[in-house]
């Protein structure tokens, strides 16, 4: 296991065109398992998940995203193929489903770079269209 830099920005653009952005950099660690690689960060208070870790599973066409903790959630993302989510809020549970339009994946020993960019739907009605962007890079 390694120590990494983990910089993660998500960008939300919902159906009214109005988006937000939200910017991360945190300490974390990254690691090799058969053909997948893993980032495993803690979330902050600016994410508004304190208290959740977050771990992201990432294969050359398909990223799962899991988090534990105070948030509980798993997201599955691989290119053109809609996933259901459960997403556990403080306000109880939902389901969305996520539509990845493009992922590009770009990993190796030292870190690397993974865009997703999907749309998230509720009752099967788009409610955005979001981007997610993850930077890892080794800790020496």
């Amino acid at each position: 296991m390694k120590k990494a830099i983990i910089s993660v920005k998500g960008t939300q653009r919902n159906t009214q065109n109005e988006s937000d952005t939200i910017e991360l950099v945190t300490e974390g660690n990254f690691y090799i398992k058969g053909n997948a690689f893993y980032v495993v960060y803690e979330e902050t208070e600016l994410s508004g998940m304190n208290g959740t870790t977050t771990t992201l599973k990432i294969t050359d066409d398909k990223v799962t995203l899991i988090r534990f903790g105070t948030n509980k959630s798993k997201m599955v993302f691989e290119k053109n193929k809609r996933y259901e989510s459960d997403y556990y809020t403080p306000y109880g549970r939902i389901f969305l489903g996520i539509l990845p339009t493009d992922l590009k994946v770009d990993m190796s020993e030292v870190g690397g770079e993974v865009t997703i960019k999907y749309a998230l739907d509720f009752n099967n009605k788009t409610v955005s269209n979001n981007e997610l962007y993850l930077k890892v890079r080794e800790v020496n």
